[in-house]
């Protein structure tokens, strides 16, 4: 789904949220930092973010995931049950994140700064900003697509799919601003981070912006899912919520699978 693409651009790193977990970070380490002291610290740490990671995604696709799509496919649900389950994942993501910030403090620390001007310009390599936004806006307009049919499929009622219309057009628009909002921010982290001087501060931004357009589009996906279920007939509620869950699940706005 869009917010998979999205992410995975994010940190232009493979979809994570540090850095650390960029494939040619290990790598380039390994080439510029001789001091083999040094060096196996710096790996040990690097490892330890991707077991943190690995741990994470595992929580989010048992739990987070699970019962969001659980949630979906229930006519009954409420919607105290999804911000609570939201609620959950944008904390323990929050955690994560203040770790992996702790970590790139650390390996900062452990690497001299003509050593880390080598290390970022190989790892925080940029990719042409317009070609990314066309692929981001591409699946969005795919998502889009793929919506309205299955609402169009369940609603036979011509207002009503006026009604889900509209609302998917909402949606749409909500994902062109979270494309928008989290390439502005990719492109401002890179350069905020890059120098050697960069602070805790400017490592917490980043963080900390993701998380407020992440929870604003998955707020906006439930505030839809009930509008669309308050005009879909309840014996064809799911089979357009099958076709929703792809946007629940690595919580509308995690990994990409």
């Amino acid at each position: 789904m869009i917010i998979s693409l999205i992410i995975a651009y994010f940190f232009l790193s493979g979809g994570h949220e540090t850095f650390l977990l960029n494939p040619n970070m290990a790598k380039n380490v390994s080439y510029y930092v001789k001091d083999k002291a040094r060096k196996d610290k710096i790996d040990k740490i690097i490892k330890a973010v991707g077991k943190n990671q690995e741990v994470f995604e595992k929580k989010t696709k048992n739990v987070y995931d699970k019962k969001l799509v659980e949630l979906n496919l229930d006519p009954s649900s409420k919607i105290t049950a999804f911000t609570a389950e939201y609620d959950s994942f944008y904390t323990g993501l929050k955690i994560l994140q203040e770790s992996y910030i702790d970590s790139e403090l650390v390996i900062k620390s452990l690497i001299k700064p003509n050593e880390w001007d080598s290390i970022m310009a190989k790892v925080l390599m940029t990719p042409t900003k317009d070609k990314v936004k066309k692929q981001i806006s591409k699946q969005n307009q795919d998502l889009y697509s793929r919506l309205l049919k299955a609402s169009n499929k369940a609603i036979s009622n011509a207002a009503d799919q006026q009604k889900a219309k509209i609302y998917l057009k909402e949606y749409t628009a909500k994902g062109d601003t979270l494309s928008a909002g989290f390439l502005d921010l990719n492109y401002k982290y890179i350069k905020d981070i890059r120098p050697y001087s960069a602070t805790k501060s400017d490592f917490e931004q980043a963080g900390i912006k993701m998380i407020q357009l992440r929870r604003n589009y998955t707020d906006y996906l439930v505030v839809m899912r009930f509008k669309l279920i308050a005009i879909t007939p309840k014996d064809k509620w799911q089979d357009l919520a099958k076709e929703l869950n792809s946007s629940f699940t690595y919580m509308g706005a995690g990994l990409s699978k």
